[in-house]
Parts: structure tokens; sequence; C-alpha cells
């Protein structure tokens, strides 16, 4: 599997996720790293369709987006502009607001104010997780 992207570059990112389907697959990578697993009769067995790195059970056929069940589940403005208000959500030290980003975008304040909350949402429930050792910050 190929190296996660860490840093704040912006032009180091587009270059690392450049378009949607190289979006999927990472997200497709992350999601199966240990392997596939139906949601309905836990078979492990699979066909991937390449488009959007579907996966669906040689037993039940039961399809299964790389996406769904993330934060870019039905995501309906790209997923690469998803990743990249991840993205700066993430590296921005100031607040963002969702006015900005959806002009930044091309998208509603509306959907961008909604995806956002689902991003802090996402965000907050790593809390769960805490960060143990040395922990640097800024």
């Amino acid at each position: 599997m190929e190296a996660i992207f860490r840093g704040e570059n912006i032009l180091e990112f587009i270059k690392a996720f450049p378009d949607d389907n190289k979006c999927r697959e990472v997200i497709a990578n992350e999601k199966w790293k240990n392997g596939y697993k139906c949601k309905r009769c836990l078979n492990t067995k699979f066909i991937q369709f390449e488009k959007h790195f579907t996966r669906e059970c040689t037993k039940c056929r039961y399809k299964e987006s790389a996406t769904c069940g993330t934060l870019f589940h039905k995501v309906k403005f790209g997923i690469q502009k998803a990743f990249c208000i991840v993205f700066e959500m993430s590296c921005t030290t100031k607040g963002l607001s969702s006015t900005q980003t959806a002009k930044r975008y091309g998208i509603t304040q509306k959907t961008s104010w909604m995806f956002m909350q689902k991003v802090k949402l996402a965000m907050k429930s790593s809390e769960n997780h805490p960060m143990k050792g040395n922990v640097q910050v800024d």
C-alpha cells in the first residue's frame, strides 16, 4: 500500500490526490486493508469493479462502494473536493467558514456547512482514541 500523505503543502496534496478516482482508490485501500467481508453474509470472496472500486460479494451479490460507511458516502460534489475540504479543515489553525469553503470549491453554503459538520463530528469521534506517549503541539 502506498504511503499516507503527511504534510501541509496544498500542491503536494493535489499531486497525491489528483482526481476522484485516485481518492476512491485510497479510500478502498484503507477500508479493506485487512481484507473484505460482506456486510450481509460475511463471505470474504468478491469481484471488484475498477470504475469506482466497488466490491460485489460472490455469494449474495451485495455491492458495496468504497465510500459506503465513510465520511465520503453520498457526497454529491466530488470526492476530490471533499478530500480538499477535509485537508483544509485539518491544517487550518483558525476556523474555516462554510461560506468561504463554498466559494472556494464551487458548492452551496448549505452543502458546505453540512459536510463540514460531518467532518467535525468525525474528528470529534477521534477523542475516543486519545494519543499516547509524548505528543508535541504547536
